[in-house]
């Protein structure tokens, strides 16, 4: 365990994993980005809104047989409508989003960048393309921005952060995502889950 101080109000902020990058001050609200052993302000956490959700900070929930414990929330606008990303992490510290859209979940995890998959050019909707033998066809194609975040997470996302993405659909509820930002292009791959065998929800 870790501890630093929110540049704003000097609340501490414990740091329970080496692989958290930022965290919310929770006294004061401001976004905490964490370098060089440093905390750094990196602006407001947005607003909240409050909405029905199947998660929250802070829950314990099992995830077809991995249990994984929610550290960070962030939500996005597409302009017709939010979805929210859930950040959590597995015992063996491997790292997972949970995507809820309208009562829709997705688990996914990030491609490392040499096993990410090659494509010419931006998916269009409806383009095909195959990766590890697998057929995919992009079904959705748009972009969001950051609107509020909560929590811990191992990467920077700053509220007013815009970004591009497809999601591309394979067999078998398989799903992969292409987000584009101003720092370059990271591959997701997931699957689509049922929220009623999701286990052990605790608030």
């Amino acid at each position: 365990m870790t501890e630093f101080n929110c540049p704003n109000c000097g609340a501490g902020l414990p740091v329970a994993l080496k692989s958290i990058r930022q965290m919310s001050c929770s006294s004061c609200g401001t976004s905490v980005f964490l370098s060089a052993g440093q905390a750094l302000a990196a602006g407001d956490s947005g607003v909240m809104h409050d909405a029905p959700l199947l998660f929250h900070l802070d829950d314990q929930v099992m995830v077809e047989g991995v249990a994984l414990h929610i550290l960070g929330h962030a939500r996005f606008s597409y302009g017709r409508g939010t979805w929210d990303e859930f950040w959590a992490v597995a015992p063996d510290e491997a790292r997972y989003w949970l995507s809820v859209d309208e009562g829709d979940v997705i688990l996914q995890s990030r491609i490392p960048g040499d096993l990410a998959p090659v494509i010419a050019g931006w998916p269009r909707l409806g383009a095909e393309f195959a990766h590890k033998g697998r057929n995919y066809t992009a079904t959705e194609t748009s972009e969001a921005e950051c609107i509020a975040v909560r929590g811990s997470f191992d990467e920077r996302i700053a509220v007013g952060d815009r970004q591009r993405y497809v999601n591309l659909q394979g067999p078998d509820g398989m799903l992969l995502s292409l987000e584009q930002d101003e720092d370059g292009e990271t591959w997701f791959q997931g699957r689509w889950l049922d929220p009623f065998e999701i286990a052990g929800r605790q608030t």
